[in-house]
This record gives structure tokens, sequence and C-alpha cells, in this order.
């Protein structure tokens, strides 16, 4: 199974199209690894090959763009022979729940969108740091909010969403810098948020979207934030830990 694995990260490597959010390297890799071995763990009399195989059909296909599917699809069925393509994730309570507040407001249950809303849902069952990609009016801001509420009427926990666009400040007001006149500490909006979030007695689930262009000046600061790690550092050496009920996500419109 790990030489299959090998096999389909590298001929994704070399054949897919070259996207800048690809990822084929240790940390998806680790992801995989962590959820399958979960998943192996709640299935214990099923094929591990079969578990394998969903796994790493279900943590990739999010984030291929559309011409990369069918080929990633095709290395897959090659890889496992005599495998039948295991069945997609079925989760009818959220379903049910994500086209009654769908239709509620009037919008189209449409099933591509609807195929993202899971695929997303998905996705922060297994990751703490989450990128919705796709242009203005694409629906990713009514997917933020719809499946917040499917998820406090199926789960019957509260979640609350904070917003922020990082390019409408400067990144010392995002995370904090020293008063040039008085030499004393200003804390940044991003870094009050975060620590106010953060906090262990907090027991609700905080989404934090920084909702706008990412650029390599704000976002360096969040590296160890989206590695294991998960903690942030302050530029007056402050560390913040991640707690297990916060997520950081990031809509933008491309990368």
């Amino acid at each position: 199974l790990s030489k299959k694995f090998f096999v389909l990260y590298n001929t994704c490597k070399q054949q897919l199209s070259n996207q800048r959010h690809y990822d084929w390297g240790l940390r998806n890799i680790l992801s995989v690894l962590r959820t399958a071995g979960g998943v192996k763990r709640e299935n214990l009399d099923k094929n591990e090959a079969f578990l394998l195989y969903r796994t790493l059909r279900d943590m990739n296909l999010s984030k291929l763009v559309a011409q990369d599917v069918p080929l990633f699809l095709s290395v897959l069925t090659d890889l496992f022979p005599g495998i039948p393509p295991p069945p997609k994730g079925e989760y009818p309570e959220v379903e049910a729940a994500f086209r009654k507040y769908v239709e509620e407001d009037g919008f189209i249950y449409h099933p591509d969108w609807v195929a993202k809303a899971i695929q997303l849902y998905e996705t922060t069952r297994v990751r703490w740091g989450i990128m919705l990609v796709g242009p203005s009016g694409g629906g990713k801001s009514i997917i933020f909010d719809k499946l917040m509420l499917t998820l406090m009427e199926v789960t019957k926990q509260k979640y609350v969403m904070r917003r922020l666009n990082p390019k409408s400040i400067r990144p010392q007001e995002m995370y904090g810098e020293i008063e040039p006149s008085s030499g004393e500490w200003v804390t940044g909006v991003f870094a009050a948020m975060w620590s106010k979030f953060n906090n262990r007695n907090d027991k609700r689930n905080t989404w934090m979207v920084c909702d706008g262009p990412v650029d390599a000046i704000w976002i360096e600061d969040l590296n160890t934030v989206l590695d294991d790690n998960k903690m942030l550092t302050l530029p007056n050496s402050e560390r913040i830990k991640l707690s297990t009920r916060m997520s950081m996500i990031f809509e933008v419109e491309d990368l």
C-alpha cells in the first residue's frame, strides 16, 4: 500500500496541471496517513486497501481543478485493480438540513455547489486550516453561512464565525507593534481576535475567516498555525495555541 501511495503522488506531481495550491509533499502525506489511521480504527473489519483508496480519493478530490479530476480518478483505479470505486460519503442528516436552509432563503440547490459544500464539511472534520477558492458571486459565503446553520442543528453545538479582511490593514496592525512614541506594545486586530476565540473556557466552535487576497507578507506569520505546531507567535514573543474548537479559513478569489 505504501508503494501505491508513493506512485499515486509521484504520478500526480508529474501528470496533473501545475496549480499553486497543489501539495503532494510530506505535509499532505501526513494528513492522509492520520485520517487513514482513524478510518481503519473505525472499520477494523474492512479491507485496508479499500479504506486507503477511499481516503486518498476523498482527501484530494476537493482541491483538484475540474480538468484534473478524471486523470486522478483513472490513476487511482489503475493502482487499485479489482476494487470497485468506494461509494461517496453519505451524510443524509447533514444534507437534509443543508437543503432546508438553502431553499428557505430562495437559493438553488445546485448539485455541483452542494458537492462542494459536502466536501467542505468533510474537510472541516480533519483539517484546521482550510482555503475556499472561487470567484465573487460563486457562493463561497453562502456555503459557510448555510453549513454553519446546518452543523448547529445536526450537532446541537454552538458555532460562530468571525470575518476579517487582512488586506484592509497594515501587517503591523494585524499582529501588533511597538508604539514608536511611547515604546508600549499595541495588540493587533487579528491577535486580539485570536486570543479571544482561543480561550479554553469558550465552548463554542469558532470559524475565523480571512476574507480577501492572500499575500506572502501577512500569511507568513500563520505558517506555525497551519502546521502541526498550531501556535501563533506574535512579534512580542507571546505564543497563543490554537484550540481544538477553532478553525482558520481563507476565502479567496484565486491564489
